[in-house]
């Protein structure tokens, strides 16, 4: 593996999660001094800009993530959900310029967080293209990024983020990724995982069996691409 593979990690919640959170989406929420162990060895790495940091769901602590990294020089990518802003637990429309004035970027992960493979055409024209437009007022920037709910996604959820001018499309296919490619593997950070298997995920060294799902979803992709 060449030692400037480009590997993005994805985050959720930081602390203990709020009762709004379901048990299934609890183990994806990291303790603070976690997570700023994980910043703190990306700060320390030769090459700090092969990482991609991203949030989705647009969880309050988000703010709090963007002050960790801004502290330590790096820059992340937030992902929201258009139906919880200015929800209880959520960020604010606010929170948004916020974060782009910080120079973070800011994306767009739906409107209520929903499977787009299984939505009708006027549903998926919500979830992304007006959801976008919400998210982008917001924030005061125009929003070309999107994080697929789920990571579900088949010909269909592609074809359209492409038509609809989406210029980056964030799976969860894990891996590294390209980045001057339109669409980024992600790597999903959970609370369980221990030194090694950061580590892992950091320098991009996947196992066999791994690098064996990778290469079938980027090959599943390339069939209707």
């Amino acid at each position: 593996m060449k030692a400037r593979a480009h590997v993005a990690l994805n985050f959720h919640g930081l602390g203990e999660p709020h009762a709004g959170i379901d048990a299934d989406e609890r183990p994806f929420w990291l303790a603070r001094d976690a997570f700023a162990a994980i910043l703190d060895r990306i700060a320390a790495d030769p090459h700090p800009d092969r990482f991609a940091i991203t949030f989705d769901d647009g969880n309050a602590s988000d703010l709090e993530a963007a002050e960790m990294l801004a502290s330590r020089e790096l820059k992340g990518r937030f992902y929201v959900l258009a139906g919880r802003l200015g929800q209880p637990h959520y960020l604010s429309r606010e929170d948004l310029r916020t974060l782009a004035t910080m120079g973070m970027t800011v994306g767009l992960h739906g409107r209520h967080h929903l499977d787009w493979r299984t939505l009708d055409d006027a549903a998926l024209e919500d979830e992304t293209v007006r959801a976008r437009d919400e998210v982008a007022h917001a924030a005061g920037r125009p929003v070309d990024e999107v994080a697929i709910p789920f990571g579900a996604y088949d010909s269909r959820v592609f074809t359209w983020l492409e038509r609809h001018g989406f210029r980056r499309i964030l799976t969860s296919d894990r891996g590294t990724f390209d980045p001057v490619a339109r669409v980024w593997n992600r790597n999903t950070m959970m609370a369980g995982m221990n030194a090694d298997e950061v580590e892992t995920i950091l320098t991009g060294n996947a196992g066999p069996l791994e690098r064996m799902k990778q290469a079938a979803s980027r090959a599943y992709r390339r069939r209707f691409r």
